[in-house]
């Protein structure tokens, strides 16, 4: 590990501190003159008459009632500033009448692996811009907000209507521009087994499995505005999951002309926006002129089209260069960012910082081929780990312990809890490393992955220096672009080249089940991603028995556990289902550690923006965010 790497964030830290202690290394000295100067006088004191102690007394008492009289005047008066400088701030901006128009200037740092909603999760953008959905659902709010429908009822644990807007269309390049009906929808909804088995999509299970058709799902269409869902089983978060990117409503004549999918066609929509280019340098689009917007305005949508005319969509691969446009006003977003990157944006006038309550989660994956017959060596990583100095060093001192359950929802464990089951103990871990042959097991240490394209690589770097200095094994660290990236962590079980990956996975934030649970069992990415299959999986007929025996008993554990959860629908009840599944993790390391997390989120955005949505929804398409929010505007 290159030592310079990590004395460049040491001494950002450090310098900050050095001025905080500097401050109080003034204060300390001064209270030490004050009370030297007092010992001093006790001394003299002792032969003075009681009556020069007592005035003494007074009047240092009086010096310190006046002196705080002071101090809080003065704290009063710069708080009622602040508060009237935030007040004529809102004021201002609630004087701003929306301005229409304008072209939002987007960046990324890649271009997109496929086109079709059903296949990829590697960018939302285009998914958000050019297609719609059944609805999305807020976090902030905690409600939904239709999109392509307009109303729904749940009569029942297994059945979902959908009354969709009357008026939908898709784009002129889709089928003519034709009539969205409930058709459209069904056969959206029912291209998900097809596309896993035939394409090998991203798309977790998780969030389609329990309306999948292969698992005994249904769909009527009574008529062109009504969609029933027959779920194939309980689902307590069928509803908030349906604004997930993949949920998007295709049109059919366009994935029957293609084959059966739509990896390379761009408008198979009849979202807001439209695909006008794609090349190597990024993406445009411009307004769908069929999209007529809504019936009623309700959350971030509006009861018209969106106010901003068109979006341009740049490959920018260097991080410092997306930075630098975003900084002179030729970008509009940059993104999640850490909390030096928020004290350095400040005074920017191009800039604007939003920041709120995170909800995100992060994870060690251990390819659990590799690692389900070693519970005392999955220990020894765990406790190999410096949790704490993790979220001093990777996190900037600002963020808590992560657990299998996002942190924005009630479900999570507390994080004393969390503290005492999730250890940091190098002796104990290195005791169950001999115990358990582990130099034997991994004779050639570790392997992980680092992304190339990555804004920040300080997490895995942490991981893998962590593992070295207090379990004594080494990592060697594997750069990959996007696309060998994606590669490499779903190779199949006995093939993947990593023993653990780095990860943080949040196109869906809106349910426990995925946020962060997708990560932990066999029907979400503990298959695919991390090798925990059973012989249940869906997937499992592709490899040999003596592949998938390694993994099943730990898989159809967590599998039945995250089943009880799903069909819970009472939310107490639910809580504690969930509660138990968590410690059950904790205390069997495998094959998911959840990794700390921000407590605070920050996202970069131009200033010329408004209405930009809150955090956490700001990032995530099913949680309504600023791809999706069609009230946002550009001012000047």
């Amino acid at each position: 590990m290159a030592e310079g790497y990590w004395g460049k964030y040491w001494r950002r830290r450090v310098s900050r501190r050095r001025v905080l202690a500097g401050g109080a290394a003034v204060g300390a000295g001064a209270a030490a003159l004050v009370a030297v100067g007092c010992g001093d006088d006790d001394d003299d004191d002792a032969a003075a008459p009681a009556a020069t102690q007592a005035a003494r007394a007074t009047e240092a008492a009086e010096q310190a009632a006046e002196a705080e009289a002071t101090e809080a005047a003065q704290a009063a008066e710069a708080e009622a500033t602040e508060a009237a400088q935030a007040a004529e701030a809102e004021a201002t901006e609630a004087a701003d009448p929306v301005q229409r128009g304008g072209t939002f200037q987007h960046q990324k740092s890649a271009q997109n692996t496929t086109l079709d909603p059903s296949v990829t999760v590697t960018d939302p953008t285009w998914t958000a811009l050019t297609y719609n959905h059944l609805l999305g659902y807020s976090l902030v709010e905690e409600e939904a907000w239709g999109d392509a429908a307009n109303g729904w009822e749940q009569p029942d644990a297994t059945t979902l209507v959908f009354n969709l807007e009357d008026g939908l269309k898709f784009n002129p390049n889709a089928a003519g521009g034709r009539d969205l009906t409930s058709e459209d929808v069904a056969f959206s909804y029912s291209r998900f087994p097809s596309s896993l088995s035939d394409f090998g999509s991203e798309v977790n299970q998780l969030q389609w499995g329990w309306m999948g058709v292969d698992r005994g799902a249904s769909f009527d269409t009574p008529d062109s505005q009504t969609l029933t869902i027959n779920l194939a089983f309980p689902w307590a978060s069928a509803i908030p999951s349906l604004g997930s990117s993949a949920m998007a409503i295709v049109n059919r004549e366009a994935v029957e002309a293609a084959g059966g999918g739509l990896h390379d066609v761009p408008n198979a929509g009849a979202g807001a926006y439209m695909f006008e280019n794609i090349d190597e340098t990024g993406n445009t689009y411009v307004r769908n002129p069929n999209y007529r917007g809504h019936s009623t305005a309700r959350g971030r949508f509006t009861d018209e089209v969106p106010y901003i005319d068109r979006w341009e969509d740049a490959i920018i691969v260097d991080q410092a260069s997306r930075e630098a446009r975003l900084i002179a006003g030729d970008a509009d977003v940059l993104g999640g960012i850490d909390k030096i990157q928020a004290q350095l944006f400040e005074g920017e006038e191009n800039v604007q910082v939003i920041e709120g309550p995170a909800n995100d989660h992060a994870i060690m994956e251990l390819d659990a081929y590799k690692w389900a017959p070693h519970p005392l060596l999955r220990e020894a990583v765990s406790l190999s780990i410096d949790w704490d100095a993790y979220i001093d060093v990777v996190l900037d001192g600002e963020g808590i312990r992560g657990a299998p359950v996002g942190p924005a929802f009630s479900q999570v464990l507390p994080q004393d809890e969390i503290r005492q089951l999730q250890q940091f103990d190098p002796e104990r871990a290195r005791q169950l490393w001999a115990q358990g042959g582990g130099d034997d097991v991994f004779p050639d240490g570790f392997v992980t992955v680092i992304a190339t394209f990555a804004a920040s690589t300080r997490h895995v770097e942490f991981i893998a220096q962590s593992i070295e200095e207090n379990l004594g094994v080494s990592t060697r660290l594997e750069p990959a672009d996007l696309a060998t990236y994606v590669a490499i962590a779903t190779a199949p079980p006995s093939e993947k080249i990593w023993h653990y990956f780095i990860a943080g996975e949040n196109s869906l934030s809106t349910i426990p089940d995925y946020n962060a649970l997708t990560h932990y069992v066999p029907n979400g990415y503990g298959a695919i991603f991390g090798g925990l299959y059973t012989f249940d999986h869906v997937l499992s007929a592709f490899y040999d028995d003596e592949i998938i025996a390694v993994t099943d008993e730990i898989g159809s554990e967590l599998q039945g556990r995250y089943d009880l959860q799903g069909a819970t629908v009472d939310p107490e009840e639910r809580k504690q289902v969930l509660q138990d599944m968590q410690r059950y993790i904790f205390t069997n390391f495998c094959c998911v550690l959840p990794l700390p997390v921000p407590s605070v989120q920050y996202y970069a955005m131009g200033a010329r923006l408004r209405n930009v949505p809150p955090v956490p929804d700001i990032a995530n398409n099913a949680s309504m965010g600023y791809r999706r929010a069609q009230n946002m505007w550009i001012a000047g």
